[in-house]
């Protein structure tokens, strides 16, 4: 299982950044939990040109294709889908801390979003 996953996962990571953004919202509200990466001082952020980001993917294996080497540390952490939407985005909107949607490859790049868009994204239910 871990071997397909990871081919998958290898697939998926190679996605424009459009894509992935669409593929973890889809996942997301799938399984019902968004995924960060934990380091040894709290949750890992990234600076975008303006500001700061919480990374996030939609299962524990995307966010190990992502892992960097400078931070040995870490580990990816689930976070449940109702607690983030009710706890973390608005959070993470008071304190201007945008998000990056399954940011992968060399890169590390991923579609740059706010907390108030993707909590939109997340609690659509008109499918």
């Amino acid at each position: 299982l871990s071997h397909i996953m990871t081919a998958q996962t290898e697939q998926e990571s190679q996605l424009p950044a459009r894509e992935r953004g669409e593929l973890l919202v889809e996942r997301v509200l799938e399984t019902q939990t968004i995924w960060g990466l934990m380091g040894a001082d709290g949750w890992v952020m990234v600076d975008s040109d303006t500001q700061t980001c919480l990374p996030v993917w939609p299962d524990e294996a995307s966010v190990a294709f992502w892992q960097r080497k400078d931070l040995p540390d870490s580990k990816p952490q689930a976070i449940a889908l109702d607690e983030f939407t009710g706890t973390w985005l608005p959070g993470l909107k008071k304190n201007q801390i945008g998000l990056v949607l399954f940011p992968s490859g060399n890169l590390r790049e991923g579609i740059v979003t706010s907390a108030d868009e993707l909590l939109l994204q997340l609690t659509d239910d008109d499918e």
